[in-house]
């Protein structure tokens, strides 16, 4: 494998993704999406072919995604393993035997002028499409369809890039794979009847490329050039759409349509054109510990462990291991972490460039006030949450306009999880207004 060296906010320095070793053993977890355990089909000593569905979900019409065995083998074994958000999931263990279906192998294209709308939406499920637009909350595709008020009038939003500033995964699939990345749009906003598509890009994105192949098309393209974080959560693109692009359309776009990304749009494509599962995805490798970053397109179930040989081995030692990007993303502290389809990143820091994790006494700095765009108080719910004060309700229901964006995690001196603590709040919250 050639390789080379880079910083990894430079996108030009990436020439080319490339393919990862395969995988003598995959382990695949249950869980793939928010809020979404499925059950297993198959058992210890069962034989498997590349692409055949492994676990499907417990509500299956619900419209939640499937999930596919990556390689060729056999079941070893239905075991408990720690995936990238930190949680401990049943996850089925493959061994390699036998011949591939799809790698290495020519794809026949579909014909897919004809598709309906019910029949696109079933065919992302059951091929285990996960939007992947908010990292930390995967949702089934076809469930988010679904779920679509007034489709015909909605818009489709595309974001071309990263909205963790320290990653840049979402960017290089979108400088690889832009042609296809505009198919899936037309696609998509053809098959489930969509009126309005917007295509959203920041300074990295190759606008002259992305504008050629949008040419001749109803495709708008917004530049957000927003120079501070956070500018790629739906807030940020709306007010960015309004402050601009608005007074060239006949539309406007709110939190009801329908945000995805780039991976997102690359799997619908697969999907639809070619009757390709949900079995890999292209994950960016950074950090002081490898010998060079590179951009790799790795099966679902691939541990860290497995893969650190094709990285060129570690120059030091890592200390953490960063999940999609320092802001957004979250830490682990094992190699025995597997690919999953949410999986954009992995950084790999030395003790010496180890971000202090360590939990303190809040100081009352107000840093994170200052911080947060939605203009709420994180200090103020995490002392509520966790130190059971009691606060104003005004305080409790601010917590709806919070985007997670992870600004006040970032300026807190005593590392508090304010974000996670406002996640959980809204998470409860939303449960007890479902439940009314």
């Amino acid at each position: 494998m050639t390789t080379y060296q880079v910083v990894p906010t430079e996108l030009k320095k990436y020439k080319f993704s490339e393919n990862a070793f395969l995988p003598k053993i995959v382990t695949v977890p249950l869980t793939q999406e928010k809020k979404c355990e499925c059950r297993t089909l198959v058992s210890a000593g069962d034989l498997v072919q590349e692409g055949d569905v492994i676990a499907v979900p417990e509500n299956a019409e619900a419209g939640y995604a499937n999930i596919h065995s990556p390689i060729p083998g056999k079941v070893v074994d239905i075991v408990s393993i720690l995936t990238p958000d930190g949680h401990y999931e049943k996850a089925i263990k493959i061994k390699l035997e036998g011949r591939f279906t799809f790698t290495g192998k020519k794809l026949v294209h579909n014909e897919t002028s004809g598709i309906t709308a019910k029949d696109f939406i079933t065919k992302l499920a059951d091929k285990g499409i996960i939007n992947t637009f908010i990292i930390s909350k995967p949702e089934s595709f076809a469930k988010q369809i679904n779920s679509l008020e007034n489709r015909r009038e909605r818009a489709l939003i595309v974001r071309l890039y990263d909205e963790d500033k320290l990653r840049l995964a979402d960017a290089l699939l979108t400088k690889f794979y832009a042609q296809r990345i505009i198919d899936g749009v037309k696609l998509i906003s053809k098959a489930i009847g969509l009126k309005h598509v917007v295509l959203v890009a920041d300074s990295k994105t190759n606008d002259e490329e992305i504008e050629a192949l949008i040419k001749d098309t109803e495709i708008k393209l917004l530049r957000n050039r927003m120079k501070h974080y956070p500018a790629g959560f739906k807030r940020e693109i709306i007010a960015s759409f309004n402050k601009g692009l608005k007074k060239s359309c006949d539309f406007t776009i709110s939190n009801k349509d329908l945000f995805t990304d780039s991976y997102t749009i690359l799997n619908v494509y697969n999907a639809i054109k070619y009757n390709l599962p949900s079995m890999s995805n292209y994950i960016q490798f950074t950090g002081n510990c490898l010998p060079a970053s590179c951009f790799l397109k790795v099966k679902v179930g691939f541990t860290l462990r497995e893969l650190i040989t094709q990285l060129g081995g570690f120059v030091h030692e890592p200390s953490q291991i960063i999940i999609n990007g320092a802001v957004c993303g979250n830490s682990v502290n094992t190699l025995d972490i597997p690919i999953t389809k949410t999986v954009k990143s992995v950084e790999f820091i030395s003790k010496k460039n180890a971000f202090d994790y360590h939990i303190y006494n809040c100081i009352h700095c107000g840093n994170c006030r200052f911080a947060c765009r939605a203009k709420i108080s994180p200090d103020i719910i995490y002392s509520y949450m966790n130190e059971r004060k009691p606060v104003q309700e005004a305080f409790i229901k601010s917590v709806a306009l919070c985007t997670e964006c992870g600004l006040c995690n970032t300026v807190c001196p005593s590392r508090l999880p304010l974000t996670q603590t406002i996640a959980v709040l809204k998470e409860k919250l939303a449960g007890e207004q479902n439940e009314k």
